[in-house]
Order: C-alpha cells, then sequence, then structure tokens
C-alpha cells in the first residue's frame, strides 16, 4: 500500500505510524530482500538498544556513587550476591527500581516509537480494472519512514538525555571520598579496627574509627561500631 496521502490543496499530510511518508528502495519479493530489508529496518534498534545501555551505565554511575557517599550519613548493610545477617542484596536490574523502572519502561517506549518510525511496507500495483499487476512488477517491498513518528522519537529520546545530564549536574555533599573503581580508596576504606573483625556482615558506617591502626595516626573506615565524622584540615590514613 502507498501509504503518503496528499489532500485536496496538494499538500503533503504528516501520517503517524505505519503509513508512510517516504519509502525507500523498490526491492523484489524474495527471500534475499526480505531478510536485507528486515535486518535495515532493525538495525536502528539495535542502535537504540546500545543507547539504552549507555544511558543505564550513566545512572549506574550516579546511583552508586549517592550510595556509596550516604555510607558517611547512615549506617547500612552492604549489598552482596547472598546476604547473611544485616547484609542487603544486590538491586535485580543493578539499579534502584525508583530509578530502574522508569528507564525500562522508557526503553520499550522507544522501541516501539522506533517501530513506528521505521518499518517494512509491501507495495502491491493494480492496474486500472483493480486487478493485481501479475509479474516482479505486481508486488515490491522497502523501507517506509513515518515523518511524525521520527519527529516525536527524537524529541522524546532528546528530553530524556536532557533529564539524565540535569540529574548528573545536581550537586550534592560530599561526605566520602569518591571510590569509583580506585582499588586504593576502596582498600583504605576497608581496614577497620582489629576490636571489629567482621564489620561486613553487620550494618556500617564510615568515619573515623577510636582505634589508631597506623603509627598512631586518625584512621577513616566502614565500621559496625561507632564512628566520627572526620573534620576539615585533619589528616587522616
Amino acid at each position: 500500500m502507498l501509504c503518503t496521502i496528499v489532500g485536496a490543496t496538494g499538500l503533503v499530510k504528516k501520517s503517524w505510524g505505519t503509513t508512510s511518508d517516504v519509502i525507500l528502495g523498490r526491492f523484489r519479493i524474495t527471500s534475499q530482500d526480505t531478510t536485507f530489508v528486515a535486518w535495515l529496518v532493525n538495525t536502528p534498534q539495535l542502535i537504540l538498544s546500545f543507547c539504552y545501555l549507555s544511558i543505564n551505565s550513566q545512572c549506574t554511575i550516579m546511583a552508586g556513587a549517592h550510595e556509596w557517599n550516604q555510607l558517611a550519613k547512615s549506617r547500612k548493610g552492604l549489598r552482596v550476591t547472598k546476604p547473611k545477617q544485616d547484609q542487603r542484596s544486590t538491586y535485580f536490574l543493578q539499579l534502584p527500581y525508583r530509578w530502574s523502572l522508569p528507564i525500562a519502561v522508557m526503553s520499550g517506549g522507544f522501541h516501539w516509537l522506533l517501530s513506528q518510525s521505521i518499518f517494512l511496507v509491501r507495495l502491491d500495483y493494480y492496474v486500472r480494472d483493480g486487478k493485481l499487476l501479475e509479474g516482479e512488477d505486481g508486488s515490491r517491498m522497502g523501507c517506509g519512514i513515518s515523518g511524525l513518528s521520527v519527529v516525536v522519537l527524537c524529541v522524546s529520546f532528546w528530553i530524556l538525555v536532557m533529564a539524565v545530564g540535569s540529574m548528573g549536574q545536581k550537586l550534592f555533599t560530599v561526605r566520602i571520598p569518591f571510590a569509583a573503581s580506585c582499588s586504593l580508596v576502596l582498600s583504605a576504606a576497608c581496614h577497620p579496627p582489629l576490636a571489629d573483625p567482621k564489620p561486613y556482615l553487620h550494618k556500617v558506617q564510615w568515619g573515623v574509627v577510636g582505634e589508631r591502626i597506623f603509627d598512631g595516626e586518625k584512621h577513616c573506615s566502614l565500621s559496625s561500631m561507632p564512628v566520627k565524622r572526620p573534620k576539615p584540615g585533619t589528616k587522616y590514613l
């Protein structure tokens, strides 16, 4: 079906969904051409999946930094795969549900919008008496594009990118040195006092521990024992 609609005034009306404004290609109805067009229209879906993984990675970094920072504010159990005692289980989607569920829903919505923006179209040609044109020229297929759907998809995607970017620009009070993937920072935060042999099984908080472990210097660590807030300008090991 040829899906571009021309009104009485001669203006092209923008269509939504599987009604095409533009049809790319006129391929024959063969298994090879059908496979090629199917790959062609689904390649943007793969690109969109990589974009989702990138956005999910950025949100995971922000959520991880926030949770790490909160260990200096309140006492919480560590997140592990198989929790014991006061430990907490890891997130099912590697993010808090207030993050992961909206992102997953938006990802599904974007994939649906993309399916309404670019898709496989079959063109059947008829003669004046209404009969299908015989031979290879009777039916063709191509890549249909809906202009309105593409605009809605692009606008929605950039709104999501701007929202995630604005969340990344949000400032919060730094209470603990950022660790990211630095093993030195993580190691320094995981040397509890000798009187606290198994803090990982209990709720822990980061701060100045009472016992001076290294050469009589004050030390900051995660501990299940009472800790104090570090003082600015004071050296800690």
